[in-house]
């Protein structure tokens, strides 16, 4: 079976398993799985070795799709606006999409553009149903695309903020990806990265990569083996405290405390920096750090660039 770089996404949608998920009455499409002759079908007609590893990120997004709604999406509005403020009149390129909800996070704070793209197509898929369920009439545009191919960042112009949370540690070429993602910003550059824990960090690599191997099963078992040192051992211990950092965790961007932990655990390729590395290396091109929240330990570091 050959699939060109113009058949839409919902073309193969429909060549492959559907998993259908019906809230609040919407439906959520969750591809299960695209193949062709032995290979992994992926964005922008390109095709890469079944056998890579690579964490399926747009799976988890569609089970999150299943429990947004508007209290997240104005936590995650919230959240988006304390660190860039009012974008209204601003262009918007969210890099890495995901679910969309920062997106549809940056339509409400009055982007006048806002552009989102994946590199994973169920991703893609994610972000196209969070704009018909929540902005249909929206000037927002959703896409197929890598950070990692020069030719298409350059096509696509400029933006006044360029936006990539979480996102370019998954790559499978860090550097790469935060060399490029500076192309199309004009202004702003707003990115998150997981913070290097030194021997911390290379068993995560580990984990993670070990993860993707398994059978699904054992999947589970090591998902639940992360949520078990996460949630379960702080509870007896700090009870109340951890009680109330679940039930406060929609706070956090909008996000919901069992979906990052099954992205925790397979989130792979996975790769990581100091915040002083990351400053070094904007500097030398251009950018200024206007805005950091170093949160430390494995969790993602916030940074805020402007071009000088």
């Amino acid at each position: 079976m050959n699939i060109s770089a113009d058949q839409s996404v919902q073309d193969i949608a429909h060549s492959c398993r559907e998993n259908r998920l019906l809230q609040n009455g919407y439906r959520v499409v969750n591809v299960i799985e695209i193949r062709a002759m032995g290979t992994k079908i992926t964005s922008m007609g390109t095709q890469t070795a079944a056998h890579e590893l690579r964490f399926r990120f747009g799976e988890n997004w569609t089970n999150f799709l299943s429990v947004v709604d508007e209290r997240r999406l104005a936590e995650a509005t919230a959240s988006l606006a304390a660190v860039l403020g009012d974008l209204k009149g601003k262009s918007f390129l969210d890099v890495g999409c995901g679910s969309g909800i920062h997106s549809l996070a940056a339509v409400r704070l009055g982007a006048s553009r806002v552009f989102s793209f994946d590199f994973d197509l169920q991703s893609v898929e994610c972000t196209k149903q969070m704009k018909q369920r929540f902005a249909q009439e929206s000037n927002w545009h959703i896409e197929t695309g890598s950070v990692l191919d020069e030719g298409y960042l350059r096509q696509i112009g400029s933006f006044d903020v360029v936006y990539s949370w979480g996102v370019l540690h998954h790559t499978g070429n860090m550097w790469k990806a935060l060399e490029l993602v500076t192309i199309p910003a004009q202004n702003r550059l707003f990115i998150s990265i997981y913070n290097d824990q030194g021997w911390k960090s290379r068993f995560w690599q580990w984990y993670k990569r070990t993860y993707n191997r398994m059978t699904r099963p054992i999947q589970r078992l090591m998902e639940a083996s992360v949520f078990f040192w996460t949630w379960v051992k702080p509870l007896f211990f700090h009870y109340r405290a951890t009680r109330k950092r679940w039930k406060e965790y929609v706070k956090s961007r909008g996000m919901s405390p069992w979906y990052d932990v099954v992205d925790w655990a397979g989130g792979y390729p996975f790769e990581v920096a100091t915040p002083e590395a990351l400053e070094s290396f904007f500097q030398k091109r251009g950018f200024n750090l206007h805005y950091s929240d170093i949160r430390g330990y494995g969790l993602c570091n916030d940074f805020v660039f402007v071009r000088t």
